[in-house]
């Protein structure tokens, strides 16, 4: 299990490429491959080094659990063996959230190991102190928006000494953590919308387009990190009302930009479609070692089950369904 230190490599290794908003097509996972490979870390910044990969800001989901790791000053191959196996590499992890020190957590090595227990401290050293004795660990982040503070350093010890040490705090590396909202799709409350109003109604085979604050008359305020994906089902009853039958199960679109649109494909026959969005994600959540902690919370982040609504009916002007002029009999 292992890396982290910013954003755009590790979303490559979390979705596919592309995901077109005109298919229903799933997606394969929205959770980070296990065990994590260093390529799927970046440095941070500077941003000028690199626009695609690399950032001088981590942003992360609130409650995310995020994982770091440094290289280490000296390669394995290079340690001392046999006699001289008390030389040992210490890393400094110093998380601050205002005054508030974060707890430092081991690397999951799967999902199973979510939640974490802490980081090893390091023999010469306590969590006090913010020296641990490995590259890699996660860090639970805070569950209000906010900025916290990472301070990074490393240290050799042999037989319990430091070596080659210069004044404490001297090399220290300090970088910037932002933790920003969940995404969400929610009603425009603003506007005076209400959950009555998440009603559209549209014709067989036609997309549907549940107006975003993209265009005006908003239903709904999409809020995220671009490529934002929604996960959604889809049912659908008789016009006449009868039992409803699930057309689309917990399948992912992506959204073009923040318009969010349902293909044509799933409104093959005339009928009464709800759709529930069950998760919200972007490409700052996705980061996150647990989904769980920042899934997007019903009736929080989402319009309420049920609540969106669509009325599919036959286009009366397509073929077979063009109805001929009627005159009165000859009497």
């Amino acid at each position: 299990m292992k890396r982290i230190i910013a954003i755009m490599i590790i979303l490559a290794a979390l979705l596919p490429a592309v995901v077109n908003a005109q298919s229903a097509t799933p997606l394969p996972s929205i959770t980070p491959p296990w065990p994590i490979a260093p390529t799927h870390f970046v440095k941070f910044g500077p941003a000028a080094e690199n626009l695609v990969t690399q950032e001088g800001v981590d942003f992360v989901t609130v409650g995310s659990l995020m994982p770091y790791r440094v290289n280490p000053p000296v390669l394995e191959g290079d340690m001392p063996t046999g006699a001289n196996t008390n030389f040992s590499i210490d890393y400094k992890w110093q998380f601050m959230s205002g005054t508030a020190v974060l707890p430092v957590l081991r690397m999951p090595v799967d999902a199973s190991g979510v939640p974490n227990p802490g980081a090893a401290p390091a023999a010469t050293s306590n969590p006090v102190l913010h020296w641990y004795t490995t590259n890699e660990v996660s860090v639970k982040m805070p569950t209000t928006v906010g900025t916290v503070a990472l301070t990074n350093n490393s240290r050799l010890v042999f037989n319990g000494t430091v070596m080659c040490d210069e004044a404490p705090g001297t090399n220290d590396l300090n970088y910037t953590i932002r933790v920003v909202p969940r995404p969400s799709i929610k009603i425009n409350t603003a506007d005076g919308i209400g959950v009555g109003d998440l009603e559209m109604i549209s014709c067989v085979e036609d997309p549907v387009t549940f107006p975003t604050n993209s265009d005006e008359g908003a239903l709904l305020i999409v809020d995220g990190y671009d490529v934002i994906n929604v996960q959604f089902t889809l049912k659908r009853r008789p016009l006449g009302g009868g039992d409803a039958t699930t057309v689309v199960n917990a399948q992912w679109i992506e959204l073009t930009g923040k318009e969010l649109t349902f293909p044509g494909a799933m409104f093959t026959q005339v009928g009464v479609y709800t759709i529930d969005i069950l998760n919200v994600t972007d490409r700052i959540s996705r980061k996150s070692l647990d989904q769980d902690a920042v899934k997007a919370v019903a009736d929080v982040d989402m319009p309420p089950a049920g609540s969106m609504k669509v009325y599919i009916y036959p286009k009366p002007n397509s073929s077979g369904n063009v109805q001929d002029v009627e005159h009165i009999k000859n009497n």
